[in-house]
């Protein structure tokens, strides 16, 4: 509709025009030489506009002849462009889908069409990463950084090139690149950290730790116990140089940031108890204990105070052990105390939750010296001691990144490096060495443990009949040995007393200061 108005609105303007050039009055006379061109007004207006439109014409003519070698290189350039960018999007789907010949052809022809771009780079490492040429791939690499947009893409597949080298020189000048060039990116904040703290160098990786603060980068939780590793690591070095002062202040700050971390708490506990600051070195051994009880923090907190007589270092232990009674650390620490006053239906009781089941080495070898020092069952006690030689192992700093066991806590795993990996934990069920057992036999309801037998003299049975098969074996088998027949009793259970209720092992084995 707006259309048609238009158009009739420029007919009329049109019909106007020429009515008013109809209606011009007058003669235009023209004199050259001896000639003379005489014409209406009407006539000469007409023949000016017609002039007017074909100089009009002329001039584009002659500027589109011109410019045509200009447009013709364009429209080559913008189809080079086009052919170029499809190249592009057939190489990527085709690195996408593993497709190694298509991906370096498209990306040739990328190059060829293109240029250089930074997207025909990164076709080009990732072809050669599929067809696993290292040396082409470091090319591409190197050849990003020359692009301002590609430069950190180049510093991060250089970087997973150094490391897979384990050139770790190159790597660290690598993450430090990316790091100033991006402080933001997390994944040159965590090399450049990993790196430093491998290498022991605690203030370079505190200084990354700064960095990823003031961009808020990291979790704050994962900041203070990182800043407390760094600091309990810092602390034992200088303990090692023997500047005690500055250990104590390290680890203190250390404990300032992590309250649970043992190896900081040990450390601090001993040098306050040497300054005889034993109320602060309890105070500190305590708070690490509620979080996470330690044989460390146990030693410790026993050398606080050594003059102490029997009586009251045993009430001392068990108030540490009720700040987080339920946990394995805190039983055996108990269980110990009573063996320690030889109060052995309390070490038992307290003791026996951890004997059932795979005990471990030490719940084994306490419930040997408990068998011994109660009864003076010697052959009880040497079931046990038996059963310690295959039992579990106890818990140990362990990495849970590669699985490597250290004697000592370490701030970086000796083996693989990472950092903060090392836990106290006993080794996973598939390193669990599993006790031997005696096939089932008539007699017998199911299979039983040959760690587990005990010998005693059986009740004189009423008639005499011949004998299972397995006791017939093994009295064979003890006769060839030199011993002297006494019968034999299998028992499928530990060579312990059948104990206390369950009820009794509820968490309200002792109560607080009392030794029973």
């Amino acid at each position: 509709m707006i259309r048609l108005l238009m158009i009739l609105v420029a007919a009329v303007l049109i019909a106007a025009g020429f009515a008013w050039i109809a209606d011009r009055h007058g003669e235009l006379l023209f004199t050259i030489d001896n000639y003379e061109v005489r014409t209406s007004a009407a006539a000469a207006i007409i023949l000016a506009i017609l002039f007017a439109a074909f100089i009009g014409f002329a001039t584009r003519v002659v500027a589109a002849i011109l410019s045509a070698p200009g447009a013709l290189g364009d429209w080559s350039a913008s189809r080079r462009a086009r052919r170029g960018n499809e190249a592009l999007s057939r190489g990527l789907v085709a690195a996408a889908a593993g497709d190694s010949y298509e991906a370096r052809k498209q990306a040739e022809k990328a190059r060829r069409l293109l240029g250089a771009p930074p997207l025909a780079l990164l076709l080009t490492a990732q072809a050669s990463q599929l067809e696993g040429d290292e040396e082409g791939q470091i090319s591409a690499y190197r050849a990003m950084l020359d692009h301002p947009d590609t430069e950190f893409l180049g510093l991060r597949g250089l970087f997973m090139q150094a490391m897979r080298n384990e050139n770790i020189d190159e790597a660290m000048k690598l993450a430090s690149r990316a790091h100033a060039l991006k402080p933001r990116a997390l994944w040159a904040t965590n090399a450049l950290f990993d790196l430093r703290s491998a290498q022991r160098d605690w203030t370079g990786a505190k200084a990354v730790l700064d960095s990823a603060a003031k961009a808020k980068i990291m979790d704050g939780g994962l900041l203070r116990r990182r800043r407390a590793v760094l600091l309990a690591a810092e602390a034992l070095d200088a303990e090692g140089r023997g500047d005690s002062e500055r250990a104590l202040s390290m680890a203190l700050e250390a404990l300032s940031l992590s309250p649970g971390l043992a190896p900081a708490a040990v450390l601090a506990a001993k040098k306050l108890a040497a300054q005889n600051r034993a109320w602060r070195a309890q105070d500190i051994i305590e708070a690490a204990w509620t979080q996470s009880p330690h044989p460390d923090l146990a030693t410790a907190y026993a050398a606080i105070k050594s003059d102490e007589d029997r009586l009251a270092h045993a009430k001392r232990m068990l108030g540490l052990a009720h700040l987080n009674r339920d946990h394995f650390e805190s039983r055996m620490l108990a269980a110990e105390q009573a063996v320690a006053l030889k109060q052995w239906p309390e070490a038992r009781r307290v003791l026996a939750p951890l004997a059932r089941g795979f005990a471990s080495t030490r719940v084994c070898a306490l419930m040997a010296e408990i068998e011994e020092g109660e009864h003076g069952d010697a052959t009880a006690a040497h079931g046990w001691l038996m059963r310690a030689v295959k039992a579990p192992r106890d818990a140990e700093w362990r990495c849970a990144h590669c699985g490597w066991s250290s004697p000592r806590w370490l701030a970086v795993c000796g083996h693989c490096g990472a950092f903060d990996t090392l836990a106290w934990s006993a080794p996973g069920p598939d390193a669990v060495e599993k006790i031997s057992a005696a096939p089932a036999d008539e007699g017998l309801a199911g299979d039983v443990n040959v760690d587990l037998l005990k010998e005693m003299k059986p009740e004189k049975p009423k008639e005499a009949g011949p004998q299972p098969a397995h006791q017939t074996r093994l009295r064979e088998q003890r006769a060839a040995q030199g011993h002297k027949d006494e019968g034999l009793i299998i028992l499928p259970r530990p060579p312990d007393d059948p104990g206390p209720v369950d009820d009794e092992f509820a968490p309200g084995w002792a109560k607080e200061g009392e030794v029973r």
